[in-house]
């Protein structure tokens, strides 16, 4: 399981095996930046309207071959989804262990989890009627995967890129723009509802033989309300003409009029954030991305001052 923290849990303990041959050594794509998973925590502070979608990065991959050859001269699938990807100079499967054993683990046998390369669970056993076995036969480290391999995690930053995750669309009551907001006068928050502002929305990529969905859910709408409040909510409730009294979820009461605290007299600003929460799984692997997107407001707050007169008899 990948999270963008990589915070990893202890490896279950296998024997390790020594599995000789010649191994290749993977290269680094230009342009991937960010986190080890390939994509980027995006924080994107944007006007309160549609903008530009979330983008990743094309990376040109040449499709992996559905056969590979054996040692023997034999036909393989290069990808089992339950072995992992086909190493032909040893004539075994070898899938990654998620999450790599924990440092000192002596399944390294003299690597280290700071150098580059990782263990991979081998498998090279023939079970009946020359198939390979289900049952991992031993742990190997390479400095790279197999030459064929394709990254699920590059296929996840493909299928987030390709739900154009947008801020949130924010709307307020009173509606911005307007003078109505008065001190003490219960305000309502809410985002527009659309597949890529509220979720959950899903999509998904796929290279070769490998497939990856992914889905997103809003996690959170913290709004920065302007005056040192933040309230965190929901997607909130859309106002309805008549409605009394203040947001049954995501509501603010502001206590100071926006004219005597804002430079020039102008109108509290307001800032929205959308936490995404996307899931994603395919090709053996499972992982989470957190994304953050933000929108910009302003709400004028007045005071209602009243004056009261004593009539003199």
């Amino acid at each position: 399981m990948l999270t963008r923290s990589w915070a990893r849990a202890a490896a279950g303990v296998l024997a390790a095996v020594l599995l000789q041959g010649p191994t290749g050594v993977a290269t680094a794509a230009p342009n991937e930046i960010c986190l080890p998973s390939g994509f980027c925590y995006i924080e994107d502070i944007r006007p309160a309207v549609p903008g530009s979608p979330v983008t990743v990065p094309a990376r040109a991959e040449t499709p992996a071959p559905a056969q590979c050859t054996s040692p023997t001269g034999a036909e393989v699938p290069c990808y089992e989804e339950n072995l992992g990807w086909y190493e032909s100079s040893s004539g075994c499967y070898l899938k990654l262990m998620d999450p790599q054993p924990p440092p000192g683990s002596p399944l390294w046998d003299g690597h280290t989890p700071e150098e580059e390369g990782a263990l991979y669970a081998a498998n090279c056993a023939v079970g009946p009627g020359g198939s390979l076995s289900s049952t991992a036969t031993g742990i190997v480290w390479r400095r790279g995967p197999p030459a064929d391999f394709i990254d699920p995690e590059v296929l996840a930053q493909r299928a987030i890129a390709a739900m154009q995750l947008q801020p949130p669309l924010l709307r307020t009551a009173p509606p911005q723009g307007s003078a109505s907001g008065l001190v003490g006068l219960p305000v309502w928050m809410w985002t527009d509802r659309a597949e890529n502002v509220s979720g959950p929305i899903t999509r998904s990529a796929t290279e070769g033989p490998v497939a990856v969905e992914a889905t997103g859910v809003v996690s959170r709408i913290a709004w920065d309300m302007g005056d040192g409040t933040t309230v965190t909510c929901g997607l909130g409730t859309p106002y309805s003409a008549g409605a009394d009294g203040p947001s049954p979820d995501c509501g603010h009461l502001y206590e100071r009029a926006s004219a005597n605290h804002v430079p020039g007299g102008g109108p509290w600003p307001i800032t929205a954030t959308t936490t995404w929460t996307v899931t994603w799984s395919g090709g053996g692997r499972t992982g989470t991305e957190v994304v953050q997107l933000s929108s910009t407001g302003e709400l004028f707050v007045g005071e209602l001052n009243v004056l009261n007169q004593a009539q003199e008899r």
